[in-house]
Order: structure tokens, then C-alpha cells, then sequence
């Protein structure tokens, strides 16, 4: 791979595992109360604690629907959100995202759709890239799905330049997952843009660096392969 880099250089594209720069996103489709934890990575396996809470009430027909922010912060040993209990309509979208921890971590919930580890239903996880190259990744859980986000560099030497980054960096670009698809497969940004990985329904997937994996992945008119993997 060209421009190849030690991994604790690059930014840690994983879903699995949540970091400063990343957001989980969940849409609840049917009224009830959902519990959940944040959890570090890897605690989930550790506990079955769910002591924060969201209550999705029927939606109003006129109501649009919404995104529900939860910031957490690292506290004492644990993540605590900034509202442990929120109440939402059915169709709005919850997105968490821990900014000030130097921990990786998860949302883990009290249903099999609901974490932020495997990706399933109505769902989605955002990454900030802040390094130029190549990031391939591919799902840590084998089902054949992967893509390719290039980052380039914006080149800022003059004034004008930097207020077009400016401009760049707000729009974010998404990548629209369902099934074994990604569209698109190949996204190209600049440095501190954002990729939105929406995804409508899975099996339950990651986005993973593929060097995460110790993986190489080849590219042919069908998509990712593995190389040295036997193609149907």
C-alpha cells in the first residue's frame, strides 16, 4: 500500500472501539424504555450494568423527527452521559460521542440492535479523519463488506484557501450501508471532514482499518477482496 505508515500514527478507524474523534448514532423505531452503559472497550463482556435510560414515547403525527445529542465525560473511573435519562419520540436518532477521553469505548445496550460494537439496524458511526492517506477498511466480523475513504491535504497557504477548508470541514460525506452494499464505495475529503457511516440493515457489522486486522485488501470490479482469498 503506498504511503504505508505504523499504525499508532494514523487515526483509529473502528467502530468496535469509540474515540475522541468518533460518534455512534441509533435511531429507536418503536416506543418502550431502552436501557444502556458506556462502557471502556472491551467492559461490556464485563458487566450487564445498564443504568442509563431512554423513553421513546409514540411519535406526534405532526412532529418532525429529531437528533438527540448525549456528550459523556470520563469521571471517576467511569462514563457518565451529561443526561442519564432522556426522552425521545419514535424515528429520532441518539448519538453519543465522548470528547475528552483518552479511553476507547462503547455504547452497550439492553437490546441486540442497540450497540455501538456491531453495527445492525438504523444505526450509524462518524469519524473525523485528521491524517492524509489512504484508510481501506473492511468488517472485522467477515462479511465481505469494505471501502475506501481518501484523505487528501487541503494545502492552506493563503487566506482564501483556509476559509474554503473552512467550509469543507462542515460538510460531512456519508456512506449509506445495507445488506452486503456501500454506497459509495470510495469517498475522497480533506483533513477534519467527517464520514457518516449510515447503516439501514445488517447483520451486524464494524468499520475497521483493514491494518487493524493485519488484513490486505485488493480491489477489483466487484469490490474489496482479500488477497489470496477464493473468490465464488
Amino acid at each position: 500500500m503506498k504511503g504505508q505508515v505504523p499504525i499508532h500514527m494514523l487515526d483509529t478507524l473502528d467502530s468496535r472501539t469509540l474515540g475522541r474523534t468518533d460518534c455512534y448514532g441509533q435511531r429507536f423505531m418503536r416506543p418502550g424504555t431502552y436501557a444502556y452503559n458506556i462502557l471502556t472497550a472491551g467492559g461490556h463482556h464485563v458487566t450487564d450494568e445498564r443504568p442509563f435510560t431512554i423513553e421513546v414515547q409514540e411519535r406526534d403525527g405532526e412532529a418532525r423527527m429529531e437528533q438527540h445529542t448525549v456528550a459523556a465525560r470520563y469521571t471517576d473511573g467511569r462514563f457518565i452521559p451529561e443526561r442519564p435519562e432522556i426522552s425521545i419520540q419514535e424515528g429520532d436518532l441518539v448519538l453519543w460521542n465522548c470528547p475528552d477521553s483518552a479511553l476507547p469505548y462503547v455504547v452497550a445496550g439492553d437490546r441486540e440492535f442497540f450497540a455501538s460494537d456491531r453495527l445492525s439496524n438504523e444505526c450509524g458511526y462518524s469519524h473525523a479523519f485528521g491524517s492524509v492517506g489512504e484508510y481501506r477498511w473492511t468488517d472485522a466480523y467477515g462479511s465481505g463488506l469494505g471501502g475506501l475513504v481518501r484523505v487528501q491535504d487541503p494545502h492552506i497557504e493563503e487566506h482564501g484557501a483556509l476559509q474554503r477548508w473552512h467550509e469543507l470541514v462542515k460538510k460531512g460525506t456519508v456512506v449509506m450501508i445495507e445488506g452486503e452494499r456501500a454506497e459509495p464505495r470510495e469517498v475522497e475529503i480533506v483533513i477534519g471532514q467527517t464520514v457518516f457511516f449510515a447503516v439501514t440493515k445488517t447483520s451486524g457489522i464494524s468499520i475497521t482499518d483493514e491494518r487493524l486486522l493485519g488484513q490486505t485488501i485488493g480491489w477489483d470490479e466487484n469490490g474489496p477482496q482479500e488477497r489470496g482469498a477464493a473468490r465464488s
